[in-house]
């Protein structure tokens, strides 16, 4: 069994075209079929339907996948292993949030850098359907995420932790004091929040609703960082953030998580990839690194 083989199949699969598979693996199209029929023949089994123009993978075909990228990522992995004069280069391009890129990328970065020096890292930040979506399309090889449980076929989780979402404000806002409010005390002051697009937002947005209330923020945001530098400096203001994006900011004493006594929510950091994607020794590199850091106490 080839291991081009194998890499053109998934690579069929990723883009569900014969033609477009050819393509970006610099083939002719009479060579991708000629190489999924040796395939076929090896398997004993049709991995494709091939009906006029149209391709559609069969049952045998999706459940071979997993078998072919473990394949061809334990043959990557061995291959490095092999080759000790060798040094990894290529590309990782990883998907975050504007919070999370904050909170662990300056401990993610030079960690990765000093076991890859040669592979370069490019780093997306986006809202997380934004992310999910661009995994799909394999523009992204994982996502660092935080969100409701991912629970979706189509991606392999590597790491979870739940992590609570909080009120903040200045510390020296009267709130601060308080050893609990509820929600309704904080309709009428001022919120600075995160645009609708975002997911500890809508969470937020939801646990609202539930009782009937509504808050109209006279700031929407994309990034925290302006969020906090606003209440650093404006005692009145308020915002929603996770708790670790202002854990080092409330130990220090500048910041504090207002207590509301009717208002718990959480969500999870997740760690994920698609299920069809090989993994290459640079990205096993990467999520072995983001699951360490991740793991770490904020």
């Amino acid at each position: 069994m080839e291991i081009r083989n194998l890499v053109t199949f998934l690579k069929v699969t990723e883009l569900n075209s014969f033609s477009k598979a050819a393509e970006a693996l610099d083939y002719s199209q009479s060579a991708v079929t000629v190489q999924i029929q040796q395939l076929e023949r090896e398997l004993g089994v049709r991995l494709f339907d091939r009906i006029g123009k149209n391709v559609a993978i069969t049952q045998y075909g999706k459940n071979f996948i997993s078998y072919a990228r473990d394949i061809v990522s334990a043959v990557a992995r061995a291959q490095v292993f092999a080759s000790e004069d060798t040094e990894l280069t290529g590309t990782v391009q990883v998907g975050t949030l504007n919070s999370l890129l904050t909170a662990s990328f300056s401990d993610i970065v030079p960690t990765f850098r000093r076991r890859f020096p040669h592979v370069m890292m490019r780093l997306h930040a986006d809202m997380v359907a934004s992310l999910k979506d661009k995994l799909l399309k394999n523009e992204l090889d994982l996502i660092y995420t935080l969100d409701t449980q991912v629970l979706d076929p189509q991606f392999v989780k590597v790491f979870e932790a739940e992590e609570e979402i909080v009120v903040v404000t200045n510390r020296e806002n009267p709130l601060a004091a308080r050893e609990s409010v509820r929600l309704a005390e904080l309709i009428n002051h001022p919120f600075v929040l995160m645009n609708r697009t975002n997911a500890y937002r809508d969470l937020f947005d939801t646990e609202l609703a539930r009782k009937g209330l509504e808050i109209k923020p006279f700031l929407e945001l994309e990034d925290d960082v302006l969020a906090l530098r606003l209440l650093y400096e404006n005692p009145s203001y308020m915002t929603v953030l996770p708790l670790y994006t202002v854990k080092k900011s409330i130990h220090e004493k500048s910041l504090a998580a207002v207590r509301v006594e009717d208002c718990k929510m959480s969500q999870f950091r997740q760690v994920i990839y698609h299920k069809n994607k090989v993994l290459t020794p640079q990205i096993q590199g990467m999520l072995d690194t983001i699951v360490e850091v991740a793991r770490r106490p904020f």
